[in-house]
Formats: C-alpha cells, structure tokens, sequence
C-alpha cells in the first residue's frame, strides 16, 4: 500500500493523520471497515460461488421488484444494479465516500460496528490512480467515467462478464438518486467477477489505511457525535427518526 498502516485513536489523531497524507488536488475517497480484516471486496465477490449466479440474482430482483415500484421504474441494467445495491443485495458495487467523517462513522459508530469485536479499519483511495491500473484514461487528468455517461463501463455489466481475461477494478460517479446516496456523498467502484481485492491490484499505491483499536472505537464514536455526524445525517429518513426517538424510552 502506499503508505503504512497507521493508528488512530481520537478525531484529533485522525486529522491530523489525514493531513499528513494528504496530496494537494488529489482526488481521495474514503470507507469505513467494523473489522480491519475485511478486504475491499464487493459483497458479491465475497463468496466466488456467487458471481456466476449474478445475473440471475439481477432477473429475480427484478421480477420481485416491479409490482413495489410506483414511480421512478429504472430504465436500464446500472440503474437496477444502483437499486440493488440500495437495498443490501449483493452486487459487484463497492460504496465510498467523499466524505472522511462519513467513512469513519461507518467503522465506528455503525449498529455493525458495535456487535463486532477486534480492531476497525478506515481507507483511502486515490480513484484516478486505481483507474490507471484499469488503463482508462479520461479526456482531462482529473475525469473520472460516469455509469450510464462513459461507455467504458459498459464492460463490467453483467451480460459482458463470460470472457476469459479479467479486468481490473475501475472507480466511477453515478447519479445520487436518493438522499442516502446525497448525505454521504457516495461514489463506486465496480469490480470485474474475475477482478481481486482492491488493495492488491497492481502496484497498490492507489489505497492505503488507518487503523483505529477496538478500545477506543466508542470513544471515536462520540466525538464524531460532539460533531454532528451521527445516524440520521447520514441514512435521512423516517426509519431513523422512528429510532433516535424511540432512545427518549430506553
């Protein structure tokens, strides 16, 4: 990885931390990890059994989908793969985050991470050097591919995925169709079925991590409280309401 594994044990530590590797103008996403064993791997990819029954998970979905849809029907294979993906079905979408607070509210403060012991992990990524090992290259240094923009990803769709060489992972923006998407300022990165973990393709100077010790994951917690980012800015709907209001009883 690019840089060695760093531990954090305070926002302040974070900060700074983050400061430290940060390049001027470089284009960095972030995801937070309730275990710091866990790869940067699609869930889809997490059992390989899975991936050839990809596309008939898709038909399925869909099948089951049409008669919950009232309005905003998706109109093509990305845009049912994006609703998927919003719905915690496996995909070969993995979520990031523009956004550093977001990310590490996921690896400490998420309902997951508080049932899961040992150590967490937040990550960076630099997208436009993940996507030169997948050789794209925009029209300008700093372009990333858009889904249902760039027909460069069209290749990663799933009725595209029986070949015999595999492609790297490629980092992509899509439409933020839905507040979730919007308060975590979420992009992708899509990964071809043959494709590894992210952190080992290539020359891997394109990720690196933190580290942040079981013992002070809720301490990490509420700090990131003290400053606003808690459940309900980041997942803005009625279900979360229904849940913080319900703490007043508890």
């Amino acid at each position: 990885m690019r840089h060695e594994d760093r531990e954090i044990k305070s926002v302040s530590d974070f900060l700074t931390a983050l400061d430290n590797v940060s390049v001027e103008r470089e284009v960095l996403w972030f995801r937070g990890h309730s275990k710091k064993e866990w790869k940067l791997t699609p869930s889809l990819a997490r059992n390989v059994e899975n991936l050839p029954k990809e596309t008939e998970l898709i038909k399925r979905f869909i099948q089951l989908a049409v008669p919950h849809l009232t309005e905003d029907v998706p109109k093509d294979d990305w845009e049912w793969i994006f609703l998927m993906q919003h719905h915690r079905v496996p995909t070969r979408l993995l979520d990031w985050s523009e956004s550093p607070l977001a990310a590490l509210w996921f690896a400490v403060s998420s309902p997951e991470a508080d049932a899961i012991e040992g150590d967490a992990a937040f990550w960076c990524l630099a997208p436009l050097e993940l996507n030169k090992e997948a050789r794209f290259r925009g029209r300008l240094e700093t372009e990333l591919p858009g889904f249902g923009k760039d027909d460069v990803l069209d290749s990663y769709l799933p009725d595209r995925q029986d070949r015999g060489t595999a492609q790297h992972p490629v980092a992509a923006t899509g439409p933020r169709n839905s507040k979730r998407m919007a308060a975590q300022l979420g992009n992708f990165t899509i990964s071809d079925r043959g494709s590894g973990a992210i952190e080992d393709i290539g020359n891997k100077k394109h990720v690196w991590r933190f580290i942040i010790p079981s013992q002070e994951k809720r301490n990490l917690a509420k700090q990131l409280r003290l400053l606003g980012i808690t459940e309900l800015t980041l997942f803005p709907d009625l279900d979360r309401v229904a849940s913080i209001a319900k703490e007043i009883l508890l």
